[in-house]
């Protein structure tokens, strides 16, 4: 589970945000086609996240997993170097 990026191929998606960028949406990574560096502290992606029942993190449980492995946790480098 990205938690330093979003994802433009998972579930919480929303295709107006290629036009409309939410404010913790920063640019495409242009290593990785389709994946958006985001600003993690942000309230709206924590909510994508975790916290509620459409999170990613109640997903994952739900589909009968015990933990997750969090990728991307070295987001922070990419706001320091910015």
């Amino acid at each position: 589970m990205s938690i330093g990026e979003a994802e433009d191929y998972r579930y919480y998606w929303q295709e107006t945000w290629r036009t409309e960028k939410p404010e913790w949406l920063e640019p495409g990574n242009p290593a990785w086609e389709g994946n958006f560096k985001v600003k993690y502290w942000a309230s709206e992606w924590q909510s994508i996240i975790f916290g509620n029942d459409n999170s990613y993190v109640k997903r994952i449980m739900d589909a009968g997993f015990d933990g997750a492995y969090l990728d991307i946790v070295d987001g922070f480098e990419y706001f320091e170097e910015n």
